[in-house]
């Protein structure tokens, strides 16, 4: 994208350097964003995305949830020991209340521990669930990208263009059509949108 930019300034630059050069050319302005937006394949690659991620993104709220089941059900535990701790304190020997504080602060330290150690897989889980979700939706955005360019350099071709230019980075133009449209039209559909049940 970088790269068309400056192939657009670049190209605009030459050609108001050349008045001469410039009163012959055609230009042609196409606004990339909405003709992203706009393509008709984006909601087939969306559906096809979520149907692709959307297994592995329940499992992992399933797994959140388990685990938050979990520490509600540990942090009942050692209060359940601490509440049975203070009714007893007063027929317990100091010996065997610091005994029994001693087991609950175990307790406490064991079932944090191992809490800590099943949240940290499951932000690994995610962290990886996150990069392999977004490595696949920058590869299905390149090749609509890639489509759109494809479609742009036919009809500016067919149509006798010289330069066609990103509307977005046009600052002021006496001169020039939208062909945003126009493309969008030739872009062939290739994904078939799944059907909502």
């Amino acid at each position: 994208m970088k790269n068309v930019v400056k192939v657009t300034a670049l190209a605009l630059g030459i050609a108001l350097a050349s008045g001469y050069a410039a009163a012959e050319e055609k230009i042609a302005f196409i606004n990339a964003g909405y003709v992203f937006q706009n393509h008709p394949d984006r909601q087939a690659v969306a559906d096809k995305l979520d149907a692709e991620f959307k297994p592995v993104a329940d499992k992992l709220a399933a797994s959140k949830k388990e685990i938050d089941d979990k520490i509600v059900a540990a942090r009942k535990k050692v209060e359940a020991k601490a509440a049975a701790l203070e009714k007893d304190a007063a027929r317990l020997s100091k010996a065997d209340i610091q005994k029994r504080q001693d087991e609950i602060n175990k307790l406490a330290a064991s079932e944090d521990a191992s809490l800590q150690k099943l949240m940290q897989e499951q932000d690994k889980k995610v962290a990886e669930f996150q990069a392999q979700n977004e490595k696949r939706q920058a590869e299905e955005r390149g090749k609509l990208l890639d489509s759109i360019q494809t479609a742009t350099n036919n009809y500016a071709k067919a149509n006798g263009y010289s330069y066609v230019l990103d509307a977005n980075s046009v600052v002021f133009a006496v001169e020039g059509k939208d062909i945003s449209d126009a493309v969008l039209k030739t872009i062939p559909a290739t994904q078939k949108t799944e059907e909502k049940k």
